[in-house]
């Protein structure tokens, strides 16, 4: 059995908490404030969470787009608002752990004005290869990319993202010859991928699965294992660079200070949402897999993280204020 349907199925016991302070319920909608604009990957996802859990539980949750800075005014609007339960972040990095990382003036503090519930979700990125390179797989574009005597352009979804700060990793690690070439986002660097411009880059699963405008050199994910969608391309650790993983994840966060009962109320409610086989075979053709944690599992992921970018961006001398 796969990792995170060991991990899906073993999330699935009600919480002693839960148990030991008794029962909480929404006493009026609740809000999940989704830090980026209507019709993105995060907004998809949102909407599915919030219809599942009304299907599940009959409480009404509504969805709030709260986009800009980088998903830094969604975060805000949680991070500033009462501790009652009913307002939920859908987190990812962009509001917690890179920002952090690079040193970016915040509103609020994410390690002290937020707490977290879960982890939701996670998905590899995908490694692609421009289709005129004379390579077939990771090992062959990191041999490219290690003795070309120039640097090979690489494109990502912008400064400070996840997708530059990953090839960042893999550059100081690999010793790569490559330059950083951002984009506002995945369709603009496909079209120079596929004309030439643009060497190499990362990209989330979802994206490659979505992109209907060319074939894509995939030569390696990032994940621990396989991606279920994408079965026949290696992972990046066992083709070409042993050890290195990494991935975009979305979680689930509230005000600090909010009860501990709302906590294992809302943990609860989103594991058993993500226990149904509906909600689950969706989340499969979006590219992304369960990775149900608990508050303290999900806190000690985020303490990685930030480690993690910390020493990615600490020669990069980057600048988003």
């Amino acid at each position: 059995m796969p990792m995170f349907r060991r991990a899906l199925l073993a999330s699935l016991a009600l919480p002693a908490l839960a148990r030991a302070q008794g029962a909480w319920t929404p006493d009026r909608p609740s809000r999940l404030v989704v830090p980026f604009a209507p019709g993105g990957s995060q907004d998809v996802l949102g909407r599915l969470f919030a219809q599942a859990i009304q299907a599940g539980t009959g409480q009404q949750m509504v969805v709030e787009n709260r986009a800009g800075a980088g998903g830094i005014l969604g975060g805000e609007a949680v991070a500033r608002g009462p501790a009652d339960g009913l307002s939920l972040l859908l987190a990812t990095a962009g509001q917690t752990t890179i920002p952090k990382a690079i040193g970016r003036r915040m509103p609020y503090d994410p390690d002290t004005d937020l707490a977290p519930v879960m982890q939701l979700l996670d998905s590899p990125v995908a490694l692609l290869a421009g289709p005129n390179l004379p390579v077939t797989d990771a090992a062959s574009l990191m041999a490219l990319a290690r003795s070309s005597p120039t640097p090979l352009p690489y494109a990502s979804t912008g400064i400070g993202t996840n997708t530059h700060l990953i090839m960042e990793d893999l550059k100081a690690r690999e010793r790569l010859k490559v330059e950083h070439v951002p984009y506002r986002g995945a369709a603009a660097a496909f079209n120079d991928l596929l004309a030439g411009r643009i060497a190499l880059m990362f990209v989330s699963v979802p994206s490659v699965l979505g992109f209907s405008g060319g074939a894509l050199k995939v030569v390696a994910t990032t994940g621990a294992e396989r991606f279920p969608s994408l079965p026949d391309v290696p992972t990046l650790t066992e083709s070409a660079v042993p050890g290195f993983t990494a991935s975009i994840w979305t979680g689930l966060s509230v005000r600090a200070g909010t009860p501990p009962a709302a906590i294992a109320h809302w943990r609860q409610a989103f594991a058993s949402a993500m226990g149904e086989a509906a909600l689950r075979e969706r989340l499969d053709g979006l590219g992304v897999t369960p990775a149900v944690t608990d508050p303290a599992a999900f806190g000690a992921m985020m303490r990685q993280d930030l480690a993690r970018w910390r020493r990615v961006v600490a020669p990069l001398n980057i600048s988003l204020d």
